[in-house]
C-alpha cells in the first residue's frame, strides 16, 4: 500500500498561484481536457482588460515595471528567512511575470520578455520551495501529523474566510485524493443544487477513531458542516490493526493541549488591504479584433474577442519533456482567434513544476495513472493475507465503537451522515480483500437500515478501469472527478437546502 507523507507548500503561496482555480474542471481520461479554469458556466477565464487604472497611478511601460518588480524580488530573496518573507518574494516574482506578459506582441521587446517569463517562473518555484521548507511555528501545538496540521490550519483559515462548509468530507488518504470538492460543487450545480461550500478534511492514515476525534473533539459546533460525507473503505474500520495514526495523535502535545481546553485557533488580525495601483493597465495589448461568436461550451472568452489577456490555465512543456504536462499553471496569457490560450515553452525546470499540493478546498489531486506492469517494478505486490491493514481483522472493537460514536454525534447535531465506500482496482481486490468488502457492505447496510445513515457502495465501480487510479487503492484526479460526479446524482443523499 502506498504511503502518503509529504510536506505541503505554504497555504499563502498556493492561494497566490491558484486563486482562480476554485471552479476548475477535471475532464475524465477519455475526454479532451479543458485548457482553461472556468469561472462560471459560460465563462472559462477571468478578464483583466476591463480594470480601470486609478488616475493617481502613473502609467508605466510594462517591461520597466517587470524589471522593477523582479529586482525587488531578487533583493528580498537575499535576506528572506521566514515563510512570510518568502511569500513576499513569490508575490514579487508573480507581479514581475504579470507585467512581463503584458508586453505587447507587437513590441520589439516581446521575444526577450517571454524568455524572462520562463526565468521568473523558475524563481517562483524556488521561492515556493523555500516558503514550504522554512520552519514556521504553527499557531497551535503539534499533533504529530504534518498533513493533519496543514489540513487543520487550512480548514480554520477556510472557515475564517468563507464560513463553515455545507458539506465536509472526512476519511483517510483515500478520501484526501478521492473526492474533489470543486468537482462536486460543479456537478451539484448542474443538477440544480448550486451554491454549496464543500471542504475535504481527509488525513492520511485516518481511521474511524481519528474521524471521531475530528468531529466530536476537535471542531466546535460553529465549525461543523450541514452534511458529513465519510469517504473511505474497509481498512479504516478494522479494529484488529494497530492504529498508528490515532496512537500518534493521542501522544501529541496538541492532543493534550486540546484536552486541557486550549483549542486550536488562528489569531485575529486587522482586515487585509491591497494597493489598487497594482492592477494591470487597460491597454496591454494592441488593437483587439472582433471574432465571430463561439459556442459557450467551447469558448474561453465570453466576449468573443481575440488578442485579449486572461488569467488562464496554460499547458506547458520543457526541453526535457516535449509532451504537454497534465499540470497547468495559472498565468496571465493571451487568447488567439482559436480561443485557446497560448502554449508556453519553458526551459528545463530542475525543481519541478508538477509538485502536487492540497488545494484551497483541502483536496490533493494525483496526476499519475496506475499501470500494473510498471507499478510493480517499483513497489512490492502485497497480498491481502499479508497486509497489515487487514491482518488481523475484526469489525468489532475500538473502530466499531468510534463509528457508533460518530453516528450518535451526527444524530444529536442533526447532521446527516453519508458513508461512501470508495472504488478499488481489480488488482487490489484479491480473495481476502473481496471477502472483507462483502462483510463491510453487509454491516454498513445494516447500519443504514437501523440508524438512518446513508451508505453508498462504489467499491467495485471501476475495477477494470486503471485510468481512474494513481495506485491499486488510491484514485487519481480523474477518479476523484468521477466519484464527485456520481455522488452528485445520488438522490438518497440528503443534500442541504441552499442558503438564502
Amino acid at each position: 500500500m502506498s504511503k502518503f507523507c509529504l510536506r505541503l507548500p505554504h497555504a499563502t503561496v498556493i492561494a497566490l498561484l491558484a486563486f482562480a482555480s476554485s471552479c476548475s474542471t477535471t475532464s475524465l481520461p477519455d475526454k479532451a481536457e479543458d485548457a482553461t479554469s472556468p469561472a462560471t458556466k459560460d465563462s472559462s477565464a477571468v478578464s483583466v482588460t476591463s480594470v480601470e487604472t486609478p488616475s493617481t497611478c502613473p502609467q508605466v511601460d510594462p517591461f520597466t515595471k517587470a524589471v522593477d518588480k523582479a529586482t525587488g524580488a531578487a533583493n528580498l530573496a537575499q535576506s528572506a528567512r521566514s515563510p512570510q518573507e518568502w511569500d513576499l518574494v513569490v508575490l514579487g516574482w508573480i507581479q514581475a511575470i504579470e507585467a512581463m506578459q503584458a508586453v505587447s506582441p507587437d513590441s520589439p521587446k516581446r521575444a526577450f520578455a517571454q524568455k524572462k517569463v520562463a526565468e521568473y517562473l523558475r524563481n517562483v518555484d524556488i521561492a515556493q520551495q523555500k516558503a514550504s521548507t522554512v520552519n514556521s511555528p504553527l499557531p497551535f501545538a503539534s499533533f504529530n501529523n504534518p498533513i493533519f496540521e496543514e489540513q487543520l490550519l487550512l480548514y480554520l483559515s477556510y472557515v475564517a474566510a468563507v464560513g463553515p462548509p455545507d458539506v465536509l468530507i472526512v476519511g483517510s488518504s483515500r478520501a484526501l485524493v478521492g473526492v474533489d470538492p470543486q468537482q462536486l460543487q460543479q456537478a451539484l450545480a448542474q443538477n440544480g443544487k448550486g451554491g454549496f461550500k464543500i471542504f475535504n478534511l481527509g488525513v492520511n492514515g485516518a481511521t474511524a477513531q481519528f474521524v471521531d476525534f475530528q468531529l466530536r473533539q476537535l471542531l466546535t459546533p460553529e465549525q461543523l458542516p450541514r452534511l458529513i460525507i465519510w469517504a473511505d473503505g474497509v481498512r479504516a474500520f478494522n479494529s484488529g490493526r494497530v492504529d498508528k495514526t490515532y496512537n500518534s495523535l493521542t501522544a501529541s502535545v496538541g492532543y493534550q493541549s486540546l484536552n486541557a481546553g486550549d483549542r486550536p485557533k488562528l489569531a485575529e488580525t486587522k482586515p487585509d488591504t491591497i494597493d489598487a495601483c497594482e492592477n494591470i493597465p487597460v491597454s496591454i495589448s494592441s488593437s483587439p479584433k472582433k471574432e465571430p461568436s463561439v459556442d459557450s461550451g467551447n469558448a474561453t472568452s465570453p466576449t468573443g474577442t481575440s488578442e485579449r489577456w486572461r488569467l488562464a490555465r496554460v499547458s506547458f512543456e520543457t526541453t526535457s519533456n516535449p509532451e504537454s504536462n497534465p499540470t497547468k499553471r495559472l498565468l496571465l496569457t493571451q487568447l488567439r482567434g482559436t480561443q485557446e490560450p497560448q502554449r508556453l515553452t519553458l526551459v528545463r525546470n530542475t525543481t519541478g513544476y508538477s509538485t502536487v499540493a492540497i488545494d484551497a478546498n483541502g483536496f490533493l489531486p494525483m496526476d499519475g495513472k496506475f499501470e500494473p506492469k510498471t507499478y510493480y517494478q517499483q513497489h512490492p505486490r502485497v497480498a491481502g493475507r499479508y497486509d497489515a491493514d487487514y491482518q488481523p481483522f475484526s469489525f468489532s472493537g475500538s473502530q466499531a465503537t468510534a463509528l457508533n460514536s460518530v453516528k450518535a454525534f451526527a444524530k444529536q447535531q442533526q447532521i446527516p451522515l453519508v458513508i461512501v465506500n470508495l472504488p478499488l482496482s481489480r488488482d487490489y481486490l484479491d480473495s481476502v480483500r473481496l471477502s472483507r468488502e462483502g462483510q463491510f457492505r453487509q454491516i454498513m447496510q445494516q447500519h443504514a437500515a437501523s440508524d438512518g445513515l446513508v451508505f453508498i457502495d462504489l467499491g467495485r465501480q471501476w475495477v477494470d478501469q486503471n485510468q481512474y487510479f494513481a495506485d491499486p487503492s488510491h484514485l487519481n484526479r480523474y477518479g476523484a472527478a468521477g466519484v464527485s460526479s456520481v455522488l452528485a446524482t445520488k438522490s438518497e443523499i440528503p443534500w442541504p437546502q441552499a442558503r438564502p
